[in-house]
């Protein structure tokens, strides 16, 4: 089967170290083969009153359908504690946005920022 090339970008402004870490754990038995980047603290944009940010980028392959894997991914936002109302209060356990999907860009305002980008560069093949 044809293996899909995921990139993923997660973040957190809530508990930030211990909820990267648990993601990364779903994320790791997710897909058995993932490569995640250095996290990195970044400044909030468009939420008043959040702290700062940990982002990281990860690259996987998987060969479950881009349907599948946004369900898995909305999945352990949940177990994270992401509810429907996390964004409006500011506090966000986990974020864990597909940027891309074999090289088309779904979320293109987040592939601009710069950071993800050189996260991306530091785990690219």
């Amino acid at each position: 089967t044809m293996r899909n090339k995921v990139i993923l970008c997660l973040g957190s402004n809530t508990d930030c170290e211990a909820n990267l870490r648990s993601a990364a754990d779903l994320l790791r038995a997710y897909f058995g083969s993932i490569r995640f980047s250095e996290p990195i603290y970044t400044k909030p944009i468009g939420l008043p009153g959040s702290g700062l940010f940990l982002n990281q980028v990860a690259v996987a392959g998987t060969d479950a359908s881009q349907e599948e894997v946004g369900l898995a991914l909305k999945d352990m936002e949940k177990k994270l504690g992401r509810r429907s109302d996390s964004k409006r209060k500011g506090k966000i356990p986990i974020d864990i946005d597909l940027l891309l999907w074999n090289g088309t860009i779904l979320k293109p305002a987040d592939w601009e920022k710069e950071y993800v980008r050189r996260l991306f560069r530091s785990v690219a093949d």
